[in-house]
């Protein structure tokens, strides 16, 4: 068998575990402490632009309804004292999802502000094809003339925009076409 702890042993226990505990509380404050100031930290940076968003619906509601671009485009608006420029893009629906229907229109919305800021190249190429056909019939030769036109028109934009902020999007009335709109606040 063991021998049996000393009592002045037995007396520190106490204490020990005092102190011991006292370490683990203080450690658990800290932590709690840290845990907090984060929290903190993280609200104090979503407040500003949950404010920032809530700021902007009046804008959103505008271009719905009365602007000149709600099915597509980009113009300058001014807000609050702010020039504003918003780009609506169209994207039809089909079989895309939402989140589908956001990545294409926030793609096609960039385009637009680009272009509406640097101008864009445009070419286009126009073919025209003729041809005939002879055929042989009881009373003569018979010609049929055929003609196919094609035009392809090509626009490019070059450059680069940053800090563009979502708006928005919204559905058509019969659902078969999102509209997503961007801005950027221009100085």
């Amino acid at each position: 068998m063991w021998p049996s702890p000393p009592k002045k042993k037995r007396m520190m226990n106490p204490i020990l575990r005092f102190l011991f505990n006292f370490e683990v509380i203080v450690k658990k404050t800290r932590l709690r402490l840290m845990f907090l100031k984060r929290i903190l930290l993280l609200f104090l940076i979503a407040l500003p632009l949950m404010a920032s968003a809530q700021s902007f619906d009046q804008v959103l509601s505008f271009i719905k309804t009365r602007s000149d671009i709600r099915e597509g485009g980009c113009d300058l608006f001014q807000y609050n004292g702010q020039n504003l420029l918003v780009a609506v893009s169209p994207v039809a629906v089909g079989t895309k999802s939402e989140l589908n229907c956001k990545k294409v229109g926030g793609a096609k919305a960039k385009r637009d502000m680009l272009s509406f800021i640097n101008g864009s190249e445009i070419t286009s190429c126009t073919q025209l094809t003729t041809s005939e056909k002879t055929s042989d019939t009881l009373k003569g030769q018979r010609v049929e003339l055929e003609q196919s036109y094609c035009e392809t028109i090509r626009e490019r934009v070059v450059g680069e925009i940053n800090m563009t902020v979502p708006l928005g999007g919204w559905y058509s009335e019969d659902r078969s076409v999102y509209y997503y709109a961007l801005y950027k606040i221009i100085e």
